[in-house]
């Protein structure tokens, strides 16, 4: 798991990740530590307005994700990222005149998917927009029979630590975000889904969780074999999160 934070992505706030770098590093550790699998998910929330049980928006290997939005203007030019599809793949962009506007969380996503050497499995990504359970179900399925997976989730805690942060003080911030660091330090997907569980609370701490339901829902059965918090603070008022689930498989 990682935050979605932009400026994780490369000429979008370099400033800000300079001063961040243990978040930074955090995020490439997590990265570097993906396991080599047979298909590789990215989960995040959507940034459209919710809809009743609907999983989200769907995206194939080979999309071309672009960080033009928020990367800064003055740049020669910006930066295009392609989920990775695998040896026999190829790029799948929008037809023209048909430009497609992605959430902050896949764009970070798809970046950091960028920054490992060795080469990622087939990439889909799920976009999250309003029933986690439905989203948990599609991926099931879509997931059914493909081998080893592995999943890069992009969530965030609170945005309310302290009276400069974007909403501004709430004294519950701290302990939401704390439950949900303690769940991702123990491997706990029932601690987590009760955590991520909140979301009506979580829409008022600013914090994007679903993805984090997504992923507890999808555990439950089958818990992780080890589990290691790499990152937990909240830095400009903002809960990051940096964590690592692992399965030892035979």
């Amino acid at each position: 798991m990682c935050p979605g934070a932009p400026f994780l992505i490369p000429g979008t706030a370099d400033t800000i990740a300079d001063r961040l770098t243990v978040v930074v590093s955090a995020c490439a550790t997590a990265i570097a530590e993906l396991p080599d699998a047979d298909r590789l998910v990215l989960l995040s929330a959507s940034s459209q307005q919710p809809r009743a049980q609907s999983p989200g928006r769907f995206m194939e290997p080979g999309t071309v994700i672009s960080s033009t939005a928020l990367r800064r203007s003055d740049l020669p030019d910006h930066r295009h990222v392609t989920l990775p599809a695998g040896a026999a793949g190829r790029e799948r962009a929008a037809g023209p005149g048909r430009p497609v506007s992605y959430s902050v969380g896949t764009v970070v996503g798809a970046n950091l998917l960028t920054d490992r050497p060795a080469p990622f499995p087939p990439t889909i990504g799920i976009e999250i927009a309003g029933d986690p359970a439905a989203a948990a179900a599609l991926l099931d399925e879509e997931l059914s029979g493909a081998g080893r997976v592995c999943l890069l989730v992009i969530a965030d805690g609170s945005a309310c630590h302290g009276d400069d942060a974007p909403g501004r003080r709430d004294d519950r911030a701290e302990s939401f975000d704390a439950d949900l660091a303690a769940a991702l330090g123990a491997g706990d997907p029932v601690a987590l889904a009760a955590a991520a569980g909140r979301r009506e609370l979580a829409g008022e701490l600013l914090a994007t969780v679903d993805p984090l339901a997504v992923l507890a829902a999808l555990t439950v059965g089958d818990p992780p074999s080890s589990a290691a918090l790499l990152y937990s603070d909240a830095p400009f008022g903002v809960g990051y999160l940096v964590a690592s689930w692992r399965w030892n498989r035979t």
